[in-house]
């Protein structure tokens, strides 16, 4: 698959360098701003498909786990040995609750005590996440959440212009992160022209090209019927 920056050149027709405007360092900045501005405007409209976005952290047996103050998807504890020949541990969901009733859900006299079978997670100030029952060896707990550092999947590195792919990102928002990075990479490119120079003809085609571009990404978070129209109408706008 090619890469990003291949990609964007194919969009854009600008020829991207160590020291072009947009400059290749920048363009994977763009990379990574998209994969953030894709994942929250597709969840600001179906909050549902967080697992598309999801990653989960590794287990930890003791309190405090920070996932960055990330959108928790769910929090997992263990309940020990679930009986099984292979000997298998049970995994049981926690419910949030706020961290002003901590002191009850650990003591056994109250209705909000918290057991192996039915644990709890607090989110504290900070944003670390606590568990209840305790946690400790052998139990200990895992967070689901929203990833908020765009990587790619191959190596697990910080998303760069080289990648062809995104972990903890569904396939096919990929091509919305590229165009996004299309777009940013044209506002540079135009910006610079504002500055440097007149070439009144490239800048036309520039901006013809950002108008498509726009109404392309707007048109990904889009129910099929209006992302047509949306495409309909930019293209009679060209003409």
């Amino acid at each position: 698959m090619a890469t990003f920056e291949a990609q964007v050149e194919a969009l854009t027709s600008l020829a991207i360098t160590s020291s072009s405007t947009p400059k290749q360092d920048e363009l994977s900045q763009f990379l990574r701003d998209g994969v953030i501005d894709v994942t929250s405007k597709h969840l600001s409209m179906r909050p549902q498909d967080k697992e598309l976005f999801g990653r989960e952290s590794s287990i930890s047996d003791s309190q405090g786990v920070s996932v960055g103050g990330a959108s928790i998807i769910s929090v997992m504890r263990e309940a020990g040995a679930d009986g099984s020949s292979d000997g298998s541990t049970a995994w049981e969901p926690c419910r949030e609750v706020p961290s002003s009733i901590q002191s009850k859900v650990v003591d056994t006299t109250s209705l909000q005590f918290a057991s192996i079978y039915n644990p709890v997670y607090t989110i504290n100030g900070d944003k670390t996440i606590n568990v209840y029952p305790v946690p400790s060896s052998n139990n200990g707990y895992k967070v689901f959440y929203v990833n908020e550092e765009p990587r790619d999947i191959t190596n697990n590195a910080a998303l760069v212009f080289t990648h062809s792919n995104i972990k903890y990102f569904p396939n096919d928002k990929v091509y919305l992160v590229v165009i996004y990075s299309a777009i940013k990479a044209i506002e540079a490119k135009l910006a610079s022209y504002t500055i440097d120079e007149e070439d009144n003809e490239l800048v036309t085609a520039l901006q013809v090209s950002l108008q498509q571009l726009n109404a392309s990404y707007v048109s990904g978070f889009l129910p099929d019927r209006d992302r047509e129209a949306l495409l309909q109408a930019a293209a009679q706008q060209r003409r």
